[in-house]
């Protein structure tokens, strides 16, 4: 079994991701997103290691322990003293003002999911924290190779100067239903055609460089359609 885990399957699968026959199949019928490398995932790695580093030291456990113990720790990298690295905010592991927005922004309806426009360096840590939170655009404006169009992708994050009355003509769109965006996180300094309030929208929160604004015509048609609904009671 255990060779059959370890090398044979592990070969199978090797072969098959090297095939350019399942290769052309599969780029053009399944992958829509460049994630062909993800199969390479599939391969058993740190099992297999794990197993042939015990095999290894089978005979002088003692002895090969201590090797295989300094073989990791001189091999690999002091992760808290990389340049890169820092203390984490808080339990989450994420900045400490998407935790703030975030719970700002479930409060209006309890068990109901929002949707919120948020800069692209919020977009991870924000659906990593709560899923409650739903985004008008995600992931995929941040992968250039995948050709990736929205409107109000296009209007709110790209544009150079933020046009409310565009934005807002895209995601009040009522067929979206309860999927309308009710909040837009704006960093500070966000230049803008006109102030937010003149359209209906309401400055709740502020936190670390951003600002929260709360749509109050889309909280309205949200609580129009979830009337009646346990939800509202």
């Amino acid at each position: 079994m255990k060779r059959l885990v370890l090398c044979w399957l592990s070969l199978a699968l090797l072969l098959t991701y090297l095939c350019p026959l399942y290769y052309r199949l599969y780029v053009l019928h399944l992958d829509s997103h460049g994630t062909y490398y993800r199969m390479l995932w599939l391969l058993p790695v740190t099992v297999t290691i794990g197993y042939a580093a015990c095999r290894a030291i089978y005979v002088h456990r003692r002895v090969g322990a201590v090797i295989a113990c300094a073989v990791l720790i001189l091999c690999g990298s002091f992760t808290y003293a990389s340049a890169d690295s820092s203390r984490a905010e808080n339990a989450y592991h994420v900045p400490q003002y998407v935790i703030d927005l975030a719970d700002e922004m479930v409060r209006d309806v309890p068990g109901v999911n929002v949707y919120a426009c948020v800069p692209l360096e919020m977009l991870f840590y924000l659906r990593q924290y709560d899923a409650d939170v739903c985004l008008v655009y995600g992931r995929e404006a941040v992968e250039p190779a995948w050709g990736y169009y929205n409107e109000t992708y296009e209007a709110y994050e790209l544009a150079e100067e933020l046009d409310w009355d565009q934005v807002l003509e895209l995601t009040r769109d009522e067929s979206r239903g309860v999927g309308v965006a009710t909040y837009f996180v704006v960093p500070d300094g966000r230049q803008m055609d006109s102030d937010p309030e003149d359209h209906g929208l309401e400055l709740v929160f502020e936190s670390g460089g951003y600002v929260l604004y709360a749509d109050r015509v889309a909280q309205a048609f949200v609580r129009e359609i979830l009337a009646g609904t346990p939800y509202m009671e």
